[in-house]
């Protein structure tokens, strides 16, 4: 087993089956909730402390948080154990925040519903949080973000407080894991640097952290990603990009792709990645063609040569990462039909785009075009009906 400590970033301890006991000590003496994928819960090796409550990972809403914050309140909750993917990673580090301030949460939930992004007040958290990701590339475990599923779309709420005190990192609880999957957590953590690094605001250290775990990534990914090691590798320098100067930038909002492909998303109940991996080639062939809304082309371009040196991928970033899509077989949804294009582009817009800095300038025309040229499967398709969300209790 490993720990390592960075300040202002949650200790993280990697290993393999060091879960129970990392929890076991971190909780001792103090009341304590557990909170749970239902689709791992009955994996062997899963810590539970205190109560425990499972979640349908797919049908999280602002209703399941404000059920888990009820819940931990009545139990006064001191430690929180959240194992699951992002999602539930996520919730939990939303429900927690009830046991700061029900004032704050109620801010978060409402605001959320309104607009797409919700920024806290800086208040500090009154529970420890102990995050056990079963899967690798979101970074939750270790990032001061939660994502909350509204009515209008996938919402990002940002505070210092959502930041895990702890994060751990088993190998054990990747293993029922896909090597797509695998793959996929590998492109999350490589896209999130890279998008970051689209701005010319940017630090010489952030740019060496940023090339580094980028190189590392695009190794690691591309080999034999089926052992406990290669997992955990990529586990980690997932939590790398939030634990270095690799995310550091005077641009707040650099990575512009994710806000695309969060409504791709959402409007085509498709996988985060497979929207990202088919939004990402035409976002990335603006910035080359020199439209800085959407990033900087030097910038870009820099990053993508030093980190692809000496790893045989195509220099030239568009071609590069379409390149990185196929060989790791990511999925892409099917090109979606006109009317879906314009819902699309005019909900993306409407979220992000205009006079919001996220997507400065950007409009529904914009929004078409970067659909309309990215990289899908050619078969067309009727975008699928969202689900329905609850909370399941064990």
């Amino acid at each position: 087993m490993s720990r390592a400590s960075t300040a202002g970033v949650p200790t993280l301890f990697s290993g393999s089956r060091i879960s129970a006991g990392v929890i076991g000590r971190l909780s001792a003496g103090r009341t304590a909730m557990t909170i749970a994928d239902r689709a791992v819960a009955d994996a062997t090796d899963i810590p539970y402390v205190g109560r425990a409550l499972h979640l349908d990972a797919e049908q999280i809403d602002a209703a399941t948080v404000a059920t888990l914050a009820q819940e931990l309140r009545s139990s006064r909750a001191e430690v929180i154990v959240a194992v699951g993917g992002g999602g539930v990673l996520d919730a939990a580090k939303l429900a927690a925040l009830a046991l700061t301030s029900e004032h704050v949460l109620e801010y978060a939930t409402t605001h959320a519903a309104r607009s797409a992004l919700t920024v806290l007040p800086d208040v500090e958290p009154a529970a420890v949080i102990i995050a056990v990701p079963t899967t690798v590339g979101t970074s939750s475990e270790t990032n001061s973000v939660s994502i909350l599923r509204t009515a209008h779309g996938h919402r990002l709420i940002i505070g210092r407080a959502l930041r895990p005190r702890f994060a751990i990192l088993d190998s054990s609880h990747l293993r029922s894991l896909s090597d797509g999957a695998v793959r996929q957590g590998g492109l999350e953590a490589l896209l999130r640097i890279a998008g970051v690094s689209t701005t010319p605001l940017r630090a010489d250290r952030a740019q060496r952290d940023a090339v580094a775990i980028a190189r590392a990534l695009l190794r690691a990914a591309s080999d034999e990603v089926r052992t406990d090691t290669a997992r955990l590798r990529i586990a980690r320098l997932s939590a790398a990009t939030q634990r270095t100067a690799a995310l550091r930038s005077r641009t707040p909002y650099g990575a512009r792709h994710w806000y695309v492909a969060n409504e791709v998303a959402f409007g085509l109940a498709a996988p985060k990645m497979s929207a990202t991996a088919a939004v990402i080639v035409a976002v990335w062939r603006r910035i080359c063609a020199g439209d800085a809304r959407w990033g900087d082309r030097e910038s870009l371009a820099g990053f993508w040569r030093a980190a692809v040196a000496g790893t045989g991928h195509h220099p030239d970033p568009v071609e590069g990462i379409r390149g990185v899509i196929e060989a790791w077989g990511i999925d892409r949804p099917a090109r979606p039909d006109a009317d879906a294009v314009r819902a699309l582009a005019g909900a993306t817009a409407r979220a992000w785009g205009g006079r919001h800095p996220m997507l400065m300038g950007i409009d529904d025309a914009d929004v078409r075009d970067i659909l309309d040229d990215s990289f899908w499967k050619s078969e067309s398709s009727t975008p699928a009906p969202t689900s329905t969300l609850e909370l399941v209790r064990g």
